[in-house]
This record gives C-alpha cells, structure tokens and sequence, in this order.
C-alpha cells in the first residue's frame, strides 16, 4: 500500500530516472505521448540510454509491488467477507463487492504492465493487452465512481426517508449492471484509440510503444473526450456524493426526533448510522484524493497546457493506483463484521495445536449439590463454583479453599 507521503519521493524517484534516459523531445515521454510524436524519437537514443538509476527503478517497483499484495489481497476478503457472512446480504454490501471487483480488475490488468513499461521503457506485451490494459484503467475508475455515486444514493434514502422499502438485492444487481455497461461505453473509445507501433530507436534497440492515436482533428478530439469523462465520470459523481452525504450528516448529528422507540435504541441506531457514514465518506474522500493528480495532469495534458514528463505521469498513476488497497483496512477499521471475519480467517492459517498424548485427562471431580443450613433452606453455590480453575481441572482439592456444607436430610 503506498501512503500519500510516498508520492513525493516516488516523484523524485521517477525524475532521478527520467534524467538518465535518452534525450527526447521536450514535449513526448515514454509513458504519454500521442501517435503524432514517435517520429521524432526515432534516433535520438543513444547506445546505453537505456540505463536508468537502479534505485529509482527498486522504489517505484517496490511501490507497485506491495499495490498489488495489498490490493490483491484486501479486496478478496472482502468478497469472501460478504458472500460467507449472510447478515451482510444487502445491496449496500453488493455495492462494496462492486468497488472490490473493480479495484481487483485494475490491479491485476493494469497496473503490472505501467511498471514494466516504465522499467523496460517499452511495450512488451502485445496488441491485445496494448488495448485491454486501457479498457482495465479507465472502466476501473468509473466503475469506482458510479458504485460510490449508488451507495451515496442508497443511504440517502435510508436515512432520509426510512419509511419507504430499501432498496433490495434484485435491484441492486440491475444497478451494477447497468453501471458495468456505462463504464465500458465511456471507456471503448480510450481503449479502442490506442495503437501498437514498434521502431528502431537506435542502432542497438528496437522499442514499442502503446500510443493513443485519435481521429481526425486528433488533438480536438483527445481534448474533448478527456474533458468529457472529467466532467462526466469524476466531478459530477463528486457532487453528487457531496450533496448526498451533506444531506444525510446534517439529519444524523442534527436530528433529534426519536419516534416510537426507545431512547437506548435510537441512540444506538444513530450511532450506527453515524458510523457506516463516516466510513463511506472516508472511502470517497481518498478515491477523490487519489485520482484527482492524474484526471488533471491527463486533463492539461490532452489540453496542451502542459508537457509530457515521464516523472509525474508515472508518479500520479502510482498514486492513483494505491487506491484499490486503501478500503478494505477501512472496512476492518470501522466494521466489527470484517474484523470478525478477518481474525477467523487468520485462525484458519495458524498451525493448530498437537494434543498431549502422554497425559491423560483427569477426570473432572463431582460434587453433590447440598442444602446449606445458614442460608435457610436455600440452594448453596455447587462446589465447583467455589474451586479454583486450576484446580477444578487438575483432580486435586484444597481443603482449606472449601466452605463447609452441612448437608440435611
């Protein structure tokens, strides 16, 4: 998982990397540029450019790597959590399987290949995946956007109109299919504008490079689609989350009406409430704080505002990618059902006990249940209630332990 602190030195990392390549134009990069720049690539490397800093290239891989295991792992709990757990049934929970399967999506289609694109400094792995691992990208990102868009919506409803029917798990399903087919629409067209182009970069090397090549008028057309899926797929989702959860906070620490209940159980119900929505809207604030440095360098750059730089594109998408790792520590931090769920799990993987075989088992002593005198009829404590455990299991008895009994006929 990579913290945000992180960004920074993975930022001077990539810099430290960038200054040790090839010289380039100053407008292309290895990582961003479009169809139109490669020809001017072609032979300005140089025998041995293609050597870069081995630290930075161990920082960002080890960034990338403990992204994935985190990632990887974090978000299958999280279905395995959902799915064995019938309490948490429920289209909320169906929602969190949503984002935990996007986050998966990305995790294993997109973010191995920007590392070894980036340590390699060309494309190794075909057209298909030229195609797939941009599809992966950006219907990843959408698909996180509209389920928390789903999940802000649902709670409002709840929590604002508790009287009408939730929403059920039929529905929800229809919603994260109908989810599914707008972040593929939105996201065909970036996967579908990318190109496979292999060159001879220099005497010794032959590179490929992955590339957006858009249609005719290219620049327009990449300009506005970026700006479209900004507006679209990110700031509008963000307000609406934003207004949701305004709404839904300003009745739940505001809000004092109690009902027909009780006032324990209002108080415990909101304190809930309160709980589930703290947890939500941390989840939206670090997937806006995480995407929001590449959606405005990929913004500014389709908008020619600025140049291409290896360093912070790969910084950025570093970042943006810790996302996926980020939830499910969320979950077990703020729900008692994952933490409850995590621990047997980690009980499964624990080497269990071997049974002693040479010691026998002491039989447990019986006692017979008498009347005490002094109580007046009343029933006395069983004995074992006023033994020790350790010696309750042991067999032995310590008289000088024991209260006497006086038993009557």
């Amino acid at each position: 998982m990579l913290p945000p602190c992180a960004l920074l030195l993975l930022l001077h990392a990539a810099r430290a990397a960038e200054r040790s390549e090839a010289p380039a134009p100053a407008n292309a990069s290895w990582g961003n540029l479009s169809l139109s720049d490669w020809p001017r690539l072609v032979g300005r490397g140089r025998p041995g450019a293609e050597s870069q800093q081995p630290a930075a290239k161990a920082l960002l891989a080890l960034a990338y790597a403990c992204t994935i295991v985190c990632s990887l792992f974090g978000n299958v709990l999280v279905c395995h959590v959902v799915f064995k757990d019938r309490r948490m049934h429920s289209a909320t929970s169906l929602f969190l399987v949503n984002l935990a399967v996007a986050d998966i999506m990305i995790t294993l289609l997109n973010t191995p290949f920007t590392l070894v694109r980036f340590v390699n400094s060309t494309w190794v792995f075909g057209k298909g995946m030229c195609h797939i691992s941009r599809f992966a990208q950006y219907c990843s990102l959408h698909v996180s956007a509209l389920t928390l868009t789903a999940i802000a919506v649902d709670r409002h409803q709840v929590i604002m109109h508790p009287l009408k029917p939730r929403l059920s798990v039929t529905k929800g399903i229809i919603y994260i299919t109908v989810i599914w087919i707008m972040a593929a629409f939105f996201s065909l067209p970036h996967a579908i504008c990318q190109k496979l182009f292999t060159f001879k970069y220099s005497k010794d090397i032959v590179r490929s490079l992955c590339l957006p090549d858009f249609p005719e008028p290219a620049d327009l057309f990449w300009k506005y689609l970026d700006l479209a899926t900004f507006i679209l797929l990110y700031v509008l989702p963000l307000l609406i989350i934003s207004v949701a959860y305004t709404r839904v906070a300003k009745k739940l620490w505001l809000c004092s009406t109690i009902g027909d209940v009780t006032t324990e159980q209002y108080l415990a119900l909101r304190r809930k409430k309160k709980k589930t929505i703290k947890m939500l809207m941390l989840v939206v604030v670090l997937f806006a704080l995480c995407w929001f440095p590449l959606n405005c360098y990929v913004l500014l750059l389709s908008s020619k505002v600025i140049h291409t730089n290896n360093a912070l594109y790969f910084a950025f998408h570093c970042f943006a990618m810790s996302s996926t790792c980020y939830n499910p520590f969320i979950y077990c931090w703020l729900n008692e059902n994952f933490r409850i769920e995590l621990k047997a799990l980690l009980s499964m993987c624990q080497r269990p006990r071997k049974p002693q075989k040479d010691r026998a088992p002491s039989p447990v002593p019986t006692f017979r249940v008498a009347w005490s005198e002094k109580n007046n009829g009343q029933r006395a404590l069983p004995a074992t209630k006023l033994l020790p455990s350790s010696q309750l299991w042991s067999g032995k008895t310590d008289l000088s332990s024991v209260e006497p009994i006086v038993a009557v006929s």
